[in-house]
């Protein structure tokens, strides 16, 4: 079995924080369709109110009533607004654990493939090995070569 690789631990290393990199951008994207689901609700919501707002004034409202569903549609509109910027931030954020991410996975990757090259290398200066050293035990003594076997023995 071979040795394990001088850069495994480094390659481990990488590895987890690409592991930790991809929770993160798996968290940040969880956050922002939570946040994009609140400020469809708060924008449906608005809507459904501004109709109900308009049906009952077309039958004639107070002044008082009038301002509170002024008010009130002023206060959905302010936090739709602040939804929406909190939105703008969770897709600034998505952005930086995306670059996270693929940085990350770069070097692990990287670092993967020197191993994987080396590991190759290794194995092929064994092969040439082990086959040169057949050739000089058939060289040394020539009648314990094998003989090839095969289907009309003649």
């Amino acid at each position: 079995m071979a040795k394990a690789h001088s850069l495994q631990a480094a390659a481990d290393v990488a590895q987890s924080r690409e592991d930790t990199a991809v929770k993160a951008l798996a968290d940040s994207q969880q956050r922002l369709v939570e946040q994009q689901n609140r400020v469809q609700m708060l924008i449906m919501f608005r809507g459904e109110y501004a109709v109900q707002f308009q049906q009952e004034s077309g039958g004639g409202i107070s002044a008082r009533q009038f301002q509170n569903y002024a008010a009130f549609l002023n206060s959905l509109d302010h936090g739709i607004a602040q939804s929406q910027q909190q939105l703008e931030g969770l897709e600034r954020e998505l952005q930086r654990k995306q670059q996270a991410w693929v940085q990350t996975h770069a070097k692990t990757k990287g670092l993967e493939e020197v191993i994987d090259r080396d590991r190759k290398t290794q194995l092929r200066r064994e092969d040439q090995r082990e086959q040169r050293d057949n050739d000089e035990r058939n060289l040394r003594n020539p009648g314990s070569r094998q003989r090839p076997t095969g289907g009309d023995g003649g």
